[in-house]
């Protein structure tokens, strides 16, 4: 048959999928972690894994959107899949005593945004270990009280 390499070439490009491949899940991570609202939502539209982790029993996407308080990005998560009942661990150990589901981060940053003055936030939440850049943004924003609430009512919602 001698149109067998042409057929063959047909079959190979008609197995690709026409919109590209899905986004590296690292990538989605990466956005997330730097609170990059913009990219996190490309990347999300684009088919990156909504539930990767950063280690099989590690923190997904959707905690370090509720650790940082970003409502968008915990839309954009929680429409395209993501779990909002998964606990895992930051350290990513199995069976972990501080494995906590998102919800449970972004109660306890609108716990700390609320009870605690505002120049002494950063001071805390440095002493805690908590020293990101994104998180200490966030958590010293003037609005952070207001986007903590929406992720905690966003995920108490879906974790029905």
């Amino acid at each position: 048959m001698k149109n067998r390499p042409l057929f063959l070439l047909f079959l190979a490009l008609s197995l690709i999928p026409i919109s590209g491949c899905k986004p590296d899940p690292a990538l989605l991570m990466t956005a997330v972690k730097a609170d990059n609202t913009a990219e996190a939502v490309r990347l999300i539209e684009k088919g990156a894994d909504a539930n990767f982790r950063t280690s099989p029993n590690g923190w997904s996407a959707l905690h370090y959107a509720a650790m940082n308080g970003n409502v968008e990005i915990v839309q954009a998560l929680l429409k395209a899949g993501a779990d909002a009942n998964y606990a895992g661990a930051k350290d990513g150990q199995a069976n972990s005593a501080k494995a906590l589901k998102p919800l449970s981060l972004a109660q306890g940053m609108l716990d700390v945004v609320t009870q605690i003055q505002t120049p002494l936030i950063e001071a805390n939440l440095r002493e805690s270990g908590l020293d990101d850049p994104a998180l200490l943004k966030s958590a010293t924003d003037p609005n952070a009280a207001e986007r903590y609430q929406k992720v905690v009512d966003l995920l108490t919602k879906a974790t029905k």
